[in-house]
């Protein structure tokens, strides 16, 4: 008698569960929970992503002790710059979790909010490159531009393609 009764109650069981976790996957969904946890391991990936690039660039280099106390300021301007993007990605995320959408005028004008405070990161990144890229040698600025590159994440899509075309195997120069 047991057996007839252990699957129904297991398919009873199963359909229960199902409805409590797609149940509390909706109350995720509107709280945004699940895209701000999901944000906030994007974020550590990019900073990882970052640091490697950022060792990877320093060793290609292979500085000087000279040129190593140029590169300090370089690598803040370009963690500050990094910081200062996470910071208006995570913004805008909570004003989408708001639920409230802009009009399209307040986009376009924030729009321009970003795009200015990126313009300004580029240039405190180009200030602070100045010094230690005027102390390199012609190999080592060969090597700065081609690791570069690969710094500004929007432009990474764009570098690979140039290289792939211009740069890559086969390709004539």
């Amino acid at each position: 008698m047991k057996r007839y009764l252990v699957a129904p109650l297991t398919a009873l069981a199963v359909c229960a569960s199902a409805f409590a976790l797609s149940a509390a996957a909706a109350d995720n969904q509107t709280s945004g929970a699940p895209n701000m946890e999901r944000m906030q391991h994007w974020a550590a990936d990019r900073e990882a992503v970052l640091d490697a690039k950022l060792a990877g660039m320093k060793a290609g280099l292979k500085l000087t002790p000279d040129q190593e106390k140029l590169w300090g300021p370089f690598e803040t301007a370009v963690r500050d710059s990094a910081k200062s993007r996470m910071d208006a990605m995570q913004a805008m995320m909570e004003t989408r979790g708001q639920g409230e959408r802009m009009s399209p005028i307040d986009h376009l004008d924030a729009m321009a909010t970003r795009l200015s405070k990126a313009a300004a990161d580029v240039k405190t990144i180009a200030d602070a490159a100045k010094p230690l890229y005027a102390s390199l040698d012609e190999g080592q600025k060969h090597n700065f531009a081609t690791l570069g590159r690969m710094l500004m994440p929007e432009r990474a899509r764009f570098a690979e393609e140039m290289w792939r075309r211009h740069d890559g195997p086969g390709m004539p120069e």
